[in-house]
C-alpha cells in the first residue's frame, strides 16, 4: 500500500476541521459547566379541584428525563411534554430545553414542589398555595366567560385588576376571546395567559385564563363592556366524520360589571395625582472621588411605583443650585409587570457643574402619593445632603507665581548638614569652600543686574501672542459639540498661557456676554443631549482678539521681580 504525501491544501482542510472539532469540544464543555435549571408554575394561587402548569427548563440541549415521581404524594401528576430549540444570535449558539407537567393538587393549604434534579443540577423549590373552591362557582353550561375584579370601588386612574376566564367542556376546534374596554377606560395586559383544568359542580372545564390591569379616566358610574367568545366546536353529527368533520360555530358572551368610580380627594387637586400601591424614590452619584470646580458630576433619581404605567409618573422638578450649573439629560421610562401588577420606573439624570470651592447643598426632594393599599396620603422623601467641592487642579487656582525675596528667613537649603567637622587638611573642604565663594559671587552679581534693570527706564514693548493657523479656526465649524469643547479648551491654554480644563473656567473669566452665552448653549448641548447647538462663529471672535481673559494675570510680588520676567 502506498502512502500518499499530505497535500497543503489538504493540510490547511485538516486542520480547520481539528480547529473547528475542537472549537465545538469547548463550547461543548462550556455549555456543561455553564448549566442553569430552572423551574416555574403558571400559577402559585388556586382553589381545590383546578390545575397548574410545572414547567422545567434547563440551557443545554439534554436526553435526561427529569424524576416527577417526587411529586406524586402531594400531586395528580398528568401529561408531560417536551420541546427543545436552538438559537444562533449574533455568532453565538445557544440551546434551551423544557419540560412541561400538569399538576392537580390533592388537597388543600400550602405545599412545596420539591427540587427537581436534571443533569446533576437541581432546580429552586416553589411555594404553592391552594384554596377552598368559590361556594358562588357554578358551572353555566358546556362553555361560558367569567370576569371578576379584586376591588368593586377604586379612585380615578387607579389600578383595578381584571379577571377573565374562559371556561369549556367541549372539544372546541377554534376561537377567539374578545379584549375588555368601555367608555374612558385604559386597559393593558399583565400576563400571557395560563390554561388549566377546574371543577364546577362536578364537570371538569378547561379554563384560559387572562389577567388585565384597567384605569378609569372619569369618576362615577363605569360599565365595562361584555365580553364575546366566537368560535368552532367539533360536529359529532353522523354527517360529519373523519377528514370531512366539520366544525359547528358558537359564540358566548359575558355578563356587565359595573363599578363605582370615586373622584381625586380634595387634598391632591392642584398637585400630581400617584395613586400606587408603592413608591420608592432613590438617587445615586456618578462618582466616589473628590468633587472639582468645573468638573461635572452625573446624579441619577430613580423612580418606582407598584400600581401605576409609566405615563403616570409625574414630572420631577429639578431645583436651581447655588455655586453650580444643573443641566438635565434625558429621562428614561418604562412599564414592566411581575404578572399581578404593572411597575412602572422613571431616570432621570442631569449633570452638576460646581463654579466654586467648597460646600455644594443638595436640597431635599419631597413626593407627595396616594397609597392605594392603606388608603391614606404619604409622602416620599430624598433627604438633603451636602457635596464638598474642591478647587480645580492645574486651573485658575494654579496660575503662575513670581519667587519673592524674603530676607527674614533663612535660604532653603537641599543638603543636610555634617554633624562631623572636616579636618583641614581634607580635599573636600577646600572643593567645598571654593564651591561656596563662587556661588556668592555669582548671586551679588545677579542682584546688581537685577537692581540695574528695576531702576532702568521701562520701555513698552508690544506683546506677541501665540499664533494659531487658520485653517485650526475654519476647522471650528465643522466639529460636534464634544469636538469643540476640547478645541475650545485647548485654544484658550494656547492664547493664554493656562491649564484650565473644562468650559466653566472659561466662562468665569470672559467679559463678553455674547462668548459667555455661546458657552452656555454649548455645556448645554454636551449635557442634555438633545436639540442642535446654536451656530457662532468662534473663529470671528478669536481672531478679533475677545476669547482672552477680562483681566490679564499679574505678579502679586511688590518686591524684586520673578527669576524669570
Amino acid at each position: 500500500m502506498t502512502i500518499k504525501p499530505l497535500k497543503t491544501g489538504d493540510s490547511m482542510t485538516a486542520e480547520r476541521f481539528f480547529t473547528g472539532l475542537l472549537l465545538l469540544f469547548m463550547w461543548l464543555l462550556s455549555s456543561q459547566a455553564q448549566a442553569e435549571i430552572k423551574a416555574a408554575v403558571d400559577r402559585p394561587t388556586l382553589y381545590f379541584g383546578e390545575s397548574l402548569t410545572l414547567t422545567i427548563t434547563s440551557d443545554q440541549n439534554t436526553n435526561t428525563q427529569p424524576d416527577f415521581t417526587l411529586l406524586d404524594a402531594v400531586f395528580h401528576v398528568g401529561q408531560t411534554g417536551k420541546s427543545s430549540s436552538t438559537q444562533i444570535i449574533n455568532g453565538e449558539m445557544s440551546t434551551q430545553t423544557q419540560w412541561q407537567v400538569l399538576l392537580v393538587p390533592k388537597s388543600m393549604g400550602s405545599h412545596i414542589i420539591p427540587p427537581i434534579e436534571v443533569d446533576g443540577e437541581r432546580t429552586d423549590p416553589i411555594k404553592i398555595t391552594v384554596n377552598k373552591p368559590d361556594p358562588n362557582a357554578q358551572a353555566k353550561g358546556d362553555i361560558f366567560i367569567e370576569i371578576e375584579t379584586n376591588k368593586e370601588s377604586a379612585f380615578v386612574q387607579e389600578e383595578i385588576i381584571l379577571t377573565v376566564r374562559l371556561l369549556y367542556a367541549i372539544a372546541l376546534k377554534n376561537g377567539a376571546l374578545s379584549e375588555p374596554g368601555g367608555d374612558g377606560v385604559i386597559v393593558q395586559q399583565i400576563n400571557k395567559g395560563a390554561n388549566y383544568t377546574t371543577q364546577r359542580d362536578g364537570k371538569t372545564y378547561q379554563v384560559l385564563e387572562r389577567k388585565y390591569a384597567i384605569f378609569a379616566e372619569n369618576s362615577g358610574r363605569l360599565t365595562l363592556n361584555p365580553l364575546v367568545f366566537e368560535g368552532e366546536v367539533t360536529d359529532n353529527s353522523r354527517r360529519s366524520f373523519g377528514m370531512f368533520q366539520r366544525g359547528r360555530p358558537i359564540r358566548q358572551v359575558s355578563e356587565i360589571r359595573e363599578l363605582d368610580i370615586k373622584q381625586i380627594p380634595q387634598s391632591f387637586i392642584g398637585q400630581d395625582w400617584i395613586p400606587a400601591k408603592q413608591l420608592n424614590l432613590t438617587q445615586s452619584w456618578s462618582q466616589d472621588k473628590p468633587y472639582q470646580v468645573g468638573e461635572p458630576i452625573t446624579r441619577t433619581i430613580t423612580l418606582a411605583a407598584h400600581g401605576l404605567s409609566e405615563t403616570q409618573l409625574p414630572e420631577l422638578q429639578i431645583p436651581t443650585l447655588n455655586g453650580a450649573k444643573v443641566y438635565q439629560d434625558k429621562t428614561d421610562t418604562m412599564t414592566r409587570t411581575d404578572g399581578k401588577q404593572l411597575i412602572a420606573t422613571k431616570v432621570i439624570k442631569y449633570a452638576v457643574i460646581p463654579t466654586s470651592e467648597g460646600p455644594l447643598d443638595i436640597p431635599a426632594l419631597e413626593l407627595a402619593w396616594y397609597d392605594t393599599i392603606n388608603q391614606q396620603p404619604r409622602t416620599t422623601t430624598i433627604p438633603a445632603s451636602q457635596l464638598d467641592i474642591e478647587a480645580a487642579t492645574g486651573g485658575l487656582n494654579e496660575a503662575p507665581q513670581a519667587f519673592n525675596f524674603q530676607p527674614n528667613k533663612p535660604p532653603v537649603t537641599l543638603a543636610e548638614p555634617v554633624n562631623e567637622p572636616l579636618s583641614e587638611g581634607n580635599p573636600a573642604h577646600s572643593i567645598w569652600q571654593y564651591t561656596t565663594y563662587a556661588l556668592a559671587l555669582l548671586w551679588a552679581i545677579t542682584l546688581v543686574l537685577l537692581f540695574k534693570k528695576k531702576s532702568a527706564p521701562q520701555v513698552n514693548t508690544p506683546t506677541t501672542e501665540p499664533q494659531i493657523s487658520s485653517a485650526h479656526l475654519k476647522r471650528l465649524k465643522s466639529l460636534d459639540p464634544t469636538e469643540l469643547q476640547q478645541a475650545l479648551v485647548d485654544t484658550w491654554n494656547h492664547r493664554n498661557n493656562q491649564s484650565v480644563t473644562n468650559l466653566s473656567q472659561i466662562d468665569h473669566q470672559l467679559a463678553d456676554e455674547d462668548l459667555r452665552q455661546a458657552l452656555t448653549d454649548l455645556q448645554l448641548s454636551l449635557y442634555r443631549q438633545q436639540g442642535e447647538l446654536k451656530p457662532f462663529n468662534w473663529a470671528q471672535a478669536i481672531n478679533k482678539g475677545r476669547y482672552v481673559p477680562a483681566q490679564p494675570q499679574t505678579s502679586k510680588s511688590e518686591g524684586l521681580p520673578g527669576l524669570y520676567e
